[in-house]
Order: C-alpha cells, then sequence, then structure tokens
C-alpha cells in the first residue's frame, strides 16, 4: 500500500518533532528579513560563548538576486530554510541528519546522498565555517557546517549548523518538477500562496527600488545602530546591522554595487557584527552565562579511553593496519593527505625501527588507509657512539676517571671502563657505545601514531570537539592493528580499535575486524574501492561505457575525473538525458553548469557536438538507480532553465544597450566605473597599437571590440556565471552580427584567465588583452593598491604574468617603459615617474619568475634582466644567448678578459673621455682601434650574442693591454685616458647584459 508523500507543512511538522526529540528548542523566525538562517539571533549571536545550545527552527529566506520572476521551477528570492544549531558537536551530527531525512521518508538505499564540499563564508557577518553541500540525487538540499567564527569571535565550542532546503526537500518527496507544483498542504500549492508575491518581489527588486533612496536608508540604519549599541540595547543594534545587509542585496541585485564598493560595504557590515558580538559576548559573561547549567542535557560526548591489551602481541611478522576514519574529505584534501602519507609513513616504519616488506596508502573521502606488510614483531637493536665530557675533565692527572666521567657512564648505563677517547669536533672527548634494545612494534606504534596523523597539513583545517585539533573534517574512528591486536591510543578523542563503518547508503553499518585481511574483505564486501587508481579506472570505464551505448564519448577531462574519483567510495557511474532543445544554448554554458555545479561528465558525438546525455557517479550500488537518475535529470532541467532563461533575456537586446549598466559597477573608487575603464580601453588602442605594430583593419577591429569588450559583465548569464566573461561577449556579438574579428577580439581580451589557459592570437585580441591588463596595473598602483606578500585582490600578479606570456609567446617587441609611460597618460589620478618605475619592475619581477620556471640558470636572468627586463621578448632572446656563450668551453677568458675592464672602473666617480693622442703604447692603440671595430659592428638591435661576437675579437687584445701598460699611471691625464677606454670596453654590454651579475666575474 503506497504511502501518501508529505506536504510541504508536513515535512516542517516531522523536523519539527524529530529535532525536538534530541532536545533541541523549538524557535521561531526573525521579524527581520534575512538572507539565510544564520542570520537569526538563535544562531549569529547564539553560537557565541561557552553556553551550549540546541535550537531548531523554519526560517523565511531572502536573496533578491536569486529571483526568476517565478519562471524557474526550483529558484526565488523568497524561500524557506529550517535552521538547526547543535553547540556543542554531539559527536554524531552527521547520523543524526541523515536520520532526520528518513524521518522525511528518504531511504538512503534508494537514493544518492552526498556531502560535498562547501566552504562557507559571509564576509558581512565575520563568519566562516568548513563543512558541506548535501546532494540528494545531484540536488543541494542541505549546508552542513562547523561553525569556526562569527562576528570576528573564534567559537569555544564549535557549533554544528545544519540549513535544510526546505523546497528542495518536498521537490524530491512528491516528485514534482517546480516548486510552484507541490502541496502546500491537501488543498493547496505552493504557488497559491507565493508565486504572486514572488514576481512583485522580483519586480521591484529588478526593475523598481530606488538605488539613491536605499543608499540614504542605509546609511540612516548605520547611525541607528550606531545609537542602539551605544546605548546598551544589543539586539536591536544587530537588527539594524541585518537590515543593512538586506538592503546590500537590494543594491547588489540592482547593479549599483561594483568591485570597491563591494568591499568597502562589507567592511562596514563587519565591523558592526564585530562590535554586537563583542557587546552580546560581553553582556552574556556579565549574566554570568545562565545556560552552562544545561550543559548535562546538551553536553559532548566525554572523550573515549584506549581499549587495552585483549590477546596476544604478534610474536612473528604480521600485517600493520591504520584506517583514519573521517567525515567525507574535500577531494583535494584527500589527494593532499595521501601524498603526504606516502612520504610519511615508510618514513616512520624506518624512523622506529621496524623491518616490514613494504607500506601502502590508499583512501577515500572517508577513510586514509596505511597497510604495512609483515612488520618485524620488535624494533631492530640499535647502537651509537654518544659524546660526552671533554678527555680532559672526564679524567684527572693521573687518568683516572672524574666525576664528570662517572656521571656520564652511569647515565649512558655503561661500564666507565668502557668509556673511550676519540677526536671529535676539533676536541679530545669521552665518548660511550651505547645499546638500546628493541622494543616491542605494537608499544612504539602506540606511541608514534598519533604523531603521524597530527603531522598531516591541510590548506583549510577546522576544529570540532574540545580536543583542540584541527583537522580537514572531523575524525570518527581509527582502527589500528597488528596482526590481530589493537595498537591502543587516542587521537583528538577518538580511540583506536578494531571496528571500522560501512558505506553510507547501508547506513554505515559498523564492522569488527580480526585482522588486516578481514578488513580488505569487509571494504570488499561493501564494495569500496580503496585504491586511487582503480577508483578512477573503474569510473572512467564504466563512464566511457555508458557515452558509447548512445554513440558518444566522453570529453578528456582530468580534472574533472580526478575530483569525481575523490568524490565516492563505490562508484556506480549513470547515464541521464535532457531536453535536446537546450543543446542551442552555448556549449560553455552546458559543460560550465554540468561540470562545475554538478560534476557531470558531458558526452559528445564523433564531431566534437554535444549530446543530450550526461554520465553521473552514484556513491553505492546500482538499487534503486532510476530513482537517482530521475533526481539528477531534474536538477540538470533545472539549471538549464535558468540558463535557458538568462540567455533569452540577455539576447533581446544589443551588447550596447549593456554599456550604461556598466557605469554603475565601479571598477575602482578612484579610478572610475567599469565603463570608464572600457573607455580607456578605447583610448588605448591607438598609441599602444603603434608600439605593438598594428595594422588599420586590426586597429578598427581592436576598437570596435574594446567598446564591448566588458558588456557582458552587465548580462545575467555573466552575473550567474563569471566564468563565462568573454565568451558570452563572443557569442552575444556574433548574435548581433558583429565582424567575427571584433567577436574573437573581445573573447581574448580576457586572455590567459589562468595557470595554462590558451593566449590571444588575433593581433586585436593582443592588443586589447594587453591594454586592459595593463590599465589594470597602473591605475591601481597609482591608486596605492599594488599587491602585498599576503593579499592580491585585484589579481595583479596574474595580470602582470599574463602581460609577459602573450609578448613571450607572439615575440613582441615591446618597451614597457614606454607603453606604461602611455597608459599613464590615459588614466584619470597622476601617475608618477616613480609609479611606473615601480609597474615596470613589477611585470620584470613576474618575467623573472617565468624564467626560472623554464629552468634558466639564476646567474644568466639576472645578468640580462638588470639590462634588459623592461622588454620581456628581447629579454627572453637575451637568456638564450647568454646561457649559449656561458655553455662554451672558451668562456672563462671571455669574461675574466671583460671583467678585468670593468672591476678596474666601476668604482671611478665619472666617465672619462678616450684621447688617442694621450696613447703611450701600441697596445693601447691596438685595443682602441678594436673596440671601435667592435661598437661600429653592434646595432641598436643587436642583443647578447652580437655584443659577445663583437667582444670576442677583444679578449687577446685586452689580456696584452694588461701586461703591456699600468692603468692607474701617476700621470692623471694617462690614467683616466686609460681608464676611459676600459670604460667604453665595458659599455659595450649596455642594454644588454650586466655581466657583472655571472657566476666567476
Amino acid at each position: 500500500m503506497s504511502t501518501k508523500p508529505l506536504s510541504f507543512q508536513d515535512v516542517i511538522m516531522k523536523l519539527h518533532q524529530f529535532w525536538m526529540d534530541q532536545g533541541c528548542v523549538l524557535w521561531q523566525p526573525h521579524n527581520v528579513q534575512v538572507g539565510a538562517g544564520t542570520g537569526n539571533p538563535a544562531t549569529l549571536l547564539a553560537v557565541l560563548g561557552p553556553e551550549p545550545w540546541r535550537v531548531g527552527y523554519v526560517e523565511p529566506s531572502v536573496r533578491p538576486d536569486d529571483g526568476r520572476y517565478g519562471e524557474n521551477p526550483n529558484r526565488m528570492q523568497h524561500y524557506y530554510q529550517y535552521q538547526v544549531i547543535l553547540k556543542p558537536d554531539p559527536g554524531n551530527p552527521q547520523e543524526l541528519f541523515l536520520a532526520s531525512l528518513e524521518a522525511l521518508g528518504i531511504d538512503p538505499r534508494q537514493h544518492d546522498i552526498r556531502f560535498v564540499e562547501d566552504n562557507w563564508e559571509s564576509p558581512a557577518l565575520g563568519a566562516w565555517g568548513l563543512g558541506w553541500e548535501v546532494w540528494l540525487d545531484g540536488q543541494e538540499i542541505t549546508q552542513f557546517t562547523y561553525f569556526q567564527q562569527a562576528g570576528g569571535i573564534n567559537l569555544e565550542p564549535v557549533s554544528v549548523e545544519i540549513t535544510y532546503g526546505l523546497e528542495r526537500i518536498v521537490l524530491a518527496l512528491q516528485g514534482k518538477d517546480a516548486v510552484w507544483d507541490i502541496d502546500w498542504n491537501e488543498a493547496i500549492t505552493y504557488g497559491d500562496v507565493r508565486l504572486q508575491p514572488e514576481i512583485e518581489h522580483c519586480r521591484y527588486y529588478f526593475e523598481i527600488a530606488d538605488v539613491d533612496g536605499l543608499k540614504q536608508v542605509y546609511d540612516i540604519y548605520e547611525r541607528e545602530y550606531q545609537r542602539a549599541l551605544a546605548a546598551g540595547a544589543v539586539t536591536p543594534a544587530y537588527d539594524y546591522v541585518l537590515k543593512c545587509s538586506h538592503l546590500f542585496n537590494v543594491l547588489d541585485t540592482r547593479g549599483a554595487i561594483g568591485v570597491t564598493e563591494r568591499a568597502a560595504y562589507f567592511r562596514r557590515m563587519r565591523d558592526m557584527t564585530r562590535s554586537i558580538a563583542r557587546a552580546y559576548s560581553e553582556q552574556r559573561q556579565s549574566l554570568e552565562y545562565p545556560l552552562l547549567d544545561k550543559a548535562r542535557v546538551w553536553a559532548a560526548p566525554a572523550p573515549a579511553a584506549p581499549q587495552p591489551a585483549t590477546g596476544p602481541v604478534p610474536t612473528a611478522p604480521a600485517d600493520v593496519l591504520l584506517e583514519i576514519g573521517t567525515e567525507e574529505l574535500p577531494a583535494g584534501d584527500l589527494s593532499d593527505a595521501l601524498d603526504q602519507l606516502g612520504a610519511l609513513a615508510p618514513a616512520l616504519f624506518e624512523s622506529l625501527r621496524l623491518d616490514h616488506e613494504g607500506v601502502v596508502v590508499m583512501g577515500t573521502p572517508r577513510r586514509l588507509v596505511i597497510h604495512a606488510r609483515n612488520v618485524a614483531p620488535r624494533q631492530r637493536d640499535a647502537e651509537a657512539w654518544v659524546k660526552g665530557p671533554p678527555a680532559a675533565r672526564a679524567f684527572d692527572a693521573d687518568g683516572g676517571p672524574t666525576q664528570a666521567a662517572i656521571g656520564f657512564a652511569r647515565g649512558k648505563g655503561v661500564p666507565v671502563e668502557a668509556l673511550q677517547v676519540r677526536e671529535m669536533d676539533g676536541g679530545q672527548y669521552v665518548v660511550a657505545l651505547v645499546r638500546e634494545a628493541g622494543r616491542p612494534a605494537i608499544d612504539v606504534l602506540a606511541e608514534a601514531l598519533p604523531g603521524l596523523i597530527a603531522a598531516l597539513k591541510f590548506g583549510k583545517a577546522m576544529r570540532w570537539n574540545d580536543s583542540g585539533v584541527a583537522f580537514s573534517r572531523p575524525l570518527r574512528w581509527i582502527v589500528a592493528l597488528f596482526g590481530g591486536q589493537v595498537i591502543p591510543f587516542t587521537y583528538a578523542g577518538v580511540a583506536s580499535g578494531n571496528v571500522t563503518r560501512g558505506i553510507r547508503p547501508l547506513r554505515s553499518p559498523e564492522i569488527a575486524l580480526s585482522d588486516a585481511a578481514s578488513y580488505f574483505a569487509a571494504l570488499d564486501a561493501q564494495g569500496v574501492i580503496l585504491d586511487v587508481e582503480a577508483r578512477r579506472e573503474a569510473i572512467r570505464a564504466a563512464a566511457a561505457a555508458l557515452a558509447a551505448q548512445v554513440g558518444g564519448t566522453i570529453p578528456d577531462d582530468p580534472a574533472l575525473l580526478d575530483e569525481v574519483t575523490n568524490l565516492v567510495e563505490r562508484p556506480t557511474a549513470l547515464r541521464g538525458a535532457f531536453d535536446a532543445k537546450y543543446l542551442t544554448l552555448p556549449r560553455e554554458v552546458l559543460v560550465g553548469v554540468m561540470r562545475k555545479h554538478q560534476r557531470y561528465f558531458p558526452v559528445e558525438d564523433a564531431q566534437g557536438c554535444l549530446l543530450p546525455y550526461f554520465i553521473a557517479v552514484r556513491n553505492g550500488d546500482d538499487a534503486h538507480l532510476d530513482v537517482v537518475i530521475d533526481g539528477n535529470e531534474h536538477v540538470l532541467r533545472a539549471r538549464f532553465a535558468d540558463a535557458d532563461y538568462f540567455y533569452s533575456a540577455d539576447i533581446q537586446k544589443p551588447l550596447d544597450d549593456y554599456l550604461p549598466r556598466l557605469g554603475t559597477l565601479t571598477f575602482q573608487e578612484r579610478l572610475g566605473s567599469m565603463l570608464d575603464k572600457s573607455n580607456r580601453l578605447i583610448a588605448l588602442v591607438t598609441p599602444l597599437g603603434a608600439l605593438i605594430g598594428g595594422g588599420g583593419d586590426d586597429l578598427a577591429a581592436a576598437r570596435r571590440a574594446a567598446a564591448l569588450a566588458k558588456a557582458d559583465l552587465a548580462t545575467q548569464m555573466v552575473v550567474e556565471m563569471t566564468s563565462l566573461q568573454g565568451i558570452m561577449g563572443r557569442y552575444y556579438a556574433l548574435q548581433q552580427g558583429e565582424p567575427p574579428a571584433v567577436a574573437e577580439a573581445i573573447f581574448e581580451h580576457w586572455l590567459p584567465r589562468s595557470a595554462g589557459d590558451r593566449l590571444p592570437q588575433s593581433a586585436a585580441g593582443v592588443l586589447l588583452a594587453l591594454a586592459d591588463r595593463l590599465d589594470s596595473l597602473v591605475g591601481l598602483f597609482a591608486a596605492g593598491l599594488a599587491p602585498t606578500a599576503s593579499a592580491d585582490p585585484f589579481a595583479l600578479r596574474r595580470a602582470a604574468l599574463g602581460v609577459v606570456q602573450i609578448v613571450l609567446e607572439r615575440g613582441i617587441d615591446l618597451d614597457l617603459r614606454e607603453a606604461v609611460a602611455r597608459v599613464a597618460a590615459a588614466q584619470p589620478i597622476e601617475v608618477s615617474a616613480a609609479v611606473q618605475r615601480e609597474v615596470v619592475d613589477f611585470i620584470a619581477g613576474r618575467l623573472d619568475v617565468l624564467l626560472h620556471d623554464e629552468g634558466w640558470a639564476h646567474d644568466v636572468i639576472a645578468a640580462v634582466l638588470a639590462e634588459q627586463g623592461h622588454n620581456p621578448a628581447r629579454a627572453l632572446q637575451g637568456v638564450r644567448e647568454l646561457a649559449a656563450w656561458v655553455a662554451r668551453d672558451d668562456w672563462a677568458p671571455i669574461l675574466d678578459n671583460y671583467a678585468r675592464c670593468v672591476r678596474i672602473t666601476r668604482a671611478e666617480p665619472r666617465v672619462y673621455a678616450v684621447d688617442p693622442a694621450r696613447f703611450e703604447d701600441d697596445a693601447e692603440r691596438v685595443l682602441y682601434a678594436a673596440y671601435q671595430t667592435a661598437a661600429t659592428a653592434l646595432s641598436a638591435g643587436g642583443n647578447v650574442d652580437a655584443f659577445l661576437t663583437a667582444f670576442a675579437p677583444l679578449v687577446p687584445l685586452i689580456k696584452r693591454y694588461f701586461e703591456a701598460v699600468l692603468v692607474n699611471a701617476e700621470d692623471e691625464a694617462v690614467r683616466h685616458n686609460r681608464l676611459g677606454l676600459l670604460q667604453a670596453v665595458g659599455r659595450l654590454a649596455e642594454g644588454r647584459a650586466d655581466l657583472s651579475e655571472l657566476a666567476g666575474f
């Protein structure tokens, strides 16, 4: 007999009952608009301080820019969240959450429930945490976060935050295609009560809201916050922070917040929230933390104690198994951990003097595994000579041992007669041969394994309990076995044992183990593929087979394959389909949605055209796979509907019509809007084109492309998916009939976007790419926003590297000093000569890094960049040429004789003229004639090779010169003349290389 799915309000009541049974206070929504349940004081303020707290509540949440006028099946500006806070961590929050889903009728055997990395941060709230998005058959239904900081205050204890997306859960339960169709109760639908308000709010947020007026209201609210806080009214003050946050979101939706303005608003809201957090914390302290006596009800579990040995310790070689059981590790953290363990584990056994037959490291998102085969039952015995006191202090005049020798011998456990005297560290010292008997392997491993786990480092680590340990995600169990015996220790409040856990779809059953062999048998029975390479190949092969069934292939994407491999333990590939009508959307849009948002593999035909299919990978077996496929198809259908909505709206008007909107997007406060930046690009086409050497048609294409280059930033598609900037500009330009050269330049001016990205190829694209980056570098340096060692918010290092890469790849002879000067003239603020030099040096620094990465010798790079760092293409040519000369067999005398000319003159305060009439020796005359020949042979375009080719014939003449004449002659005129000749020889290298930077100079 089938059971009717829960209604929307039934789901709320079920969650209320479930979390009430877990001891939660049932709270109410806040009476101020918030963007998420986190903003309710029951979360953001209640997580502060030491008081325990458990709460559950529904929160109507408002995010204006998510509005779609009711046209998207599951995206809207107003929606409902169910918020849960567990403070402190109860020890099993994931299991509690999964049990709550079962209470709603979501069976983990029938669905694919996944924990996918989500590093949450709210700059406006000064808050951050680590956790996951929870996916139900590909649809995000929950955010699960270990709250680390709120209001700029580190949380002690850490709180677990669970935020359910109610509409998306009910969609899955009721099998509906759109939120508006779900049953609110038996009589009415969600759309009956929410659709009209949704449409009206979208009109207000996108079309009606008064930007100037709302900015004024924001300032008023900020002043009211200050008044309330100054009077000690903490909660009313916080309400005004929330109101400011909502107004910011409205202004952002209206496109009125630029890059720099965004940072300023965030700073204001963050400062307000931090002040509230401090005041609230002080207030709770003054009240003596009244909820502390509730700790008995809401207390964290007590740390586990190590299990005592219960069986015989192995006396023969046996396998060692360590399994670190975690909540789902992010894909990148899993790779990092396995790389680290691959180095740490063998080194550990070596340092412990434990012989073995090999160490293997394996892992999945929920377990890091070390398997050492046939480990010796005891350490190897060790002996070492240990240095003692100086011999003079160890023995008296008669050769008898002193108290120093006797004490040293006693401390090392050797007879004093066994001491010897040896020469060490430049003196005579007493030494003792100390022997250390090997200890049982199980004992030394029990001492060492906690340190091994602690040695793992992650880019972002989190705390979760009062152990103070930080790890990528919480540790929940540890298996540590030597043969059949548990290696006893405790780490992060978790005791080692002999019980592992199975896979999530089977409710993570606890499985008792007898030894390493039983562990691998148990995991194999669960379908877990521990070896990363084997798991990757299984996924690749299964995906390829499913694609082949519909006549397709999977585009090569190693990064996506690696990520998917690290997201699952038991992979089962599935193929879904989508409506072929979406294939009219740009390929990059479809692939971007599938790859970035869903981790799906697209399918293409033999011509490289997309087919209406995708391949996903379930974490689990093939039971109820039809349900999982249907869920994944639903979420992709909604995402493609969103993309289609954006695209259809965007192409209703030409790119030119988006330009006024750029005027509301601030590039930088002193440098103006994105429209101002766009106009500067137009103005820079001619002066920079003259430097680069572009032709008439190329300059015309560049000028038109410059006018439209930033227009797509104001389109809905790019606002939603910023990675499509330039890509959509190209599509929209072609759509409106722009020449292909213009459309391509619009796209290429963003290139390169990241390391390893392609570079612009068209002349117009190259010109705009350089102009755009140089404009940012010069303007932002002039505004005092040069990168620091720890911050580069405008990605200026990447911009400078892009300039270098483009110039090198195209072989452009570009003097950056002249280019920077021309860009400086176009800036709305003064760019001093000092700032211009700083920009040129900054770009040269990126060139320096690139040349080092390519493996050129440090001294060769330094020598050439000292003279040619302002011209990257010439500098690279110079590095290549100098490296070839340095490798010659006759290089040493060439450098030595050049160095003799420079070393003897570089301290001179001025440059001396050369008067041939003052020569007294033929060696002078011959060298001067050779110098003149060399100087004449050198053209302005000659590089290092030209210089050294011209200089090489001078080498024997320089040697003869120093043998024949005394440079520092007593006669000042003669001396200055001789120094002048050597200075002239040294200047032959100017503009090419400073050979004094070379080794051996």
